[in-house]
């Protein structure tokens, strides 16, 4: 089923011959308004949104994927996504694009710049169900914290199974020790 298409940009794509300056004005305002409500909402997610063109260019970036990647606006747009993210499979990620399909791509991977962390990524296509490559919509999702508290409850559980054998050990170590004092006793 084809993704179902904006009834305004219908509309204003059906008229826009026939309308005045006034109208066309009101228009523009309009999605001006809209633009800067979607900025203003992806600026306030805490999650990287990047969207890259079907060659793998930069072409929009939220400010967490300045904090998450250390890209600046306007200087980074454009440029190679594979630069950011080397460890991007990108040729993989615009094969699956241009096959069409609403998949989600899902990766997680380790990047070092500007700093050591993990991240989980999740690619859909820009297009929907349509054949072809428009381009791709990624979210990063920083994970460093959730790993590391993992690891954290990892070792944390490795420190109290080890105390907990070196207690048994003791124990059964001590008891024929005891005998033997007694005995000698």
């Amino acid at each position: 089923m084809p993704a179902p298409k904006s009834s305004f940009l219908d509309k204003v794509l059906g008229r826009i011959g026939r309308l005045d300056k006034e109208g066309l004005q009101t228009i523009v305002q309009r999605l001006a308004r809209e633009r800067s409500f979607l900025e203003t909402l992806f600026n306030t997610i805490e999650d990287g949104v990047l969207v890259a063109d079907e060659a793998g260019r930069v072409l929009y970036f939220n400010q967490a994927v300045t904090r998450l990647l250390g890209l600046q606006h306007p200087a980074d747009e454009g440029q190679m996504i594979t630069r950011f993210l080397p460890e991007l499979d990108w040729e993989n990620l615009s094969r699956a694009d241009a096959a069409g399909g609403t998949r989600v791509t899902r990766h997680e991977f380790e990047i070092q710049y500007p700093r050591p962390r993990f991240l989980h990524l999740y690619a859909a296509p820009l297009d929907g169900e349509a054949s072809g490559s428009s381009g791709l919509a990624l979210i990063l999702h920083d994970a460093t914290e959730a790993r590391q508290r993992t690891h954290e409850a990892i070792e944390s559980e490795r420190i109290q199974a080890l105390t907990l054998l070196a207690a048994s050990v003791a124990h059964e170590i001590g008891n024929p020790l005891n005998a033997l004092h007694i005995h000698l006793q």
